[in-house]
């Protein structure tokens, strides 16, 4: 597993959030009818970008399978991110019990992903007309195995698991199966499904051309969601070594979720090239990838010259100097705040920033019909 040799830190989660149009949050509950499986009834909670106006925007669309015994609201920091940023999130809330029959979750996330469409149909829904093309299949733990069988049965543009665990019938060969790219998150102290038994083993299984392993150093299982008293406790039991807390776990995750489902379900290249930057420039993960094309995904209209820059110095308390190749000359650059407010619009090569507060700001690079964001720190 490839161990990553530079630092990052968790400010790249602001990097992909400073420049996100934000949407205001509703939801509605339903039970859907699976006519399919005798008449089966499958509640699920949506949650949507508020209407206030009319736009004709629509939104992709991400299934989100939930843990063993764990309520849809243990994932309010899912729909808080994601929806706010132009998603629709769907919880698919059935099967919460001790008993819950795995085989008739995966089947219902399936289903979900299908139904999603035709309530877009409905004039009377709200969502109506909302529903984008593309969509993706979330789930944590049970939900995460239960969201690899989902992804063998129905057509997705990308798959996404936490800590997936094998369900209680065989996984594996339904893994084989799926085609999607996609991600597989790990922590290194998950002891509730232990990587080496679960979500290494499910990783390897996908049929995926390119899929990616994410191993965050120090992770826990329950990390991922709010806390939830059933996972809590069977990981004070079970989990051991666990060095990040879970607000730390929850930002390097979506450091790495937000662009691939931007990249994957809003065709952002910008977004892509992020992804790839953030991982090979953290040292927070391990990770593999098996994609072609040098671990490379093509995406059209893509340069393939390599475009970086060097700033300094770094911190800075008035000039820093920007330094790029030779074929590539500055178009403008751009210095934003933590909270996404432009300070500086400039074509030059050197930045006065001795006017700025002490703190630390995002600097946007455009050249050549790319973009490269760079933090710095002003003393």
């Amino acid at each position: 597993m490839k161990k990553i040799t530079l630092s990052f830190t968790f400010f790249m989660f602001f990097v992909i959030s400073v420049f996100a149009q934000e949407y205001e949050i509703d939801s509605f509950t339903k039970t859907f009818i699976d006519s399919n499986r005798g008449n089966r009834r499958v509640t699920a909670k949506v949650y949507y970008p508020k209407q206030d106006v009319v736009t004709n925007e629509n939104y992709p669309v991400i299934v989100f399978g939930h843990g063993f015994v764990m309520n849809y609201s243990a994932y309010e920091n899912f729909f808080d991110t994601l929806v706010s940023r132009g998603y629709i999130v769907v919880f698919v809330t059935t099967e919460g019990s001790v008993f819950a029959n795995h085989k008739a979750y995966s089947e219902d996330l399936a289903f979900m992903v299908s139904e999603i469409k035709n309530e877009a149909n409905d004039s009377n829904s709200p969502i109506f007309e909302l529903v984008g093309d593309f969509n993706a299949l979330l789930g944590h733990s049970m939900g995460g195995g239960a969201a690899i069988v989902a992804a063998s049965q129905v057509e997705v543009n990308t798959l996404v698991t936490f800590a997936p665990a094998k369900l209680r019938f065989n996984t594996t060969t339904p893994a084989t199966e799926v085609s999607e790219e996609s991600i597989v998150f790990s922590g290194s102290a998950d002891g509730v499904t232990k990587p080496n038994e679960n979500h290494i083993p499910l990783y390897e299984s996908l049929g995926s051309s390119c899929k990616y392993f994410i191993s965050i150093t120090g992770g826990a299982h329950c990390y991922y969601a709010k806390p939830n008293g059933y996972c809590d406790f069977g990981e004070r039991f079970s989990s051991r070594d666990i060095t990040v807390t879970r607000s730390e776990q929850q930002e390097i995750m979506f450091t790495y979720v937000i662009p691939w489902l931007d990249y994957k379900l809003k065709n952002n290249p910008e977004a892509y090239e992020l992804f790839q930057n953030t991982l090979l420039n953290a040292t927070d993960v391990t990770y593999e990838n098996e994609c072609n094309n040098n671990s490379r995904i093509a995406i059209e209209g893509l340069p393939e010259t390599s475009f970086d820059i060097q700033i300094g110095p770094n911190p800075v308390k008035s000039f820093v100097n920007i330094n790029t190749s030779d074929e590539y000359e500055i178009e403008r650059v751009e210095v934003y705040n933590k909270s996404g407010k432009l300070f500086l619009n400039s074509k030059s090569k050197q930045l006065d920033l001795s006017a700025l507060k002490r703190g630390i700001y995002l600097m946007k690079v455009y050249s050549n019909g790319k973009t490269i964001s760079k933090k710095i720190v002003v003393e």
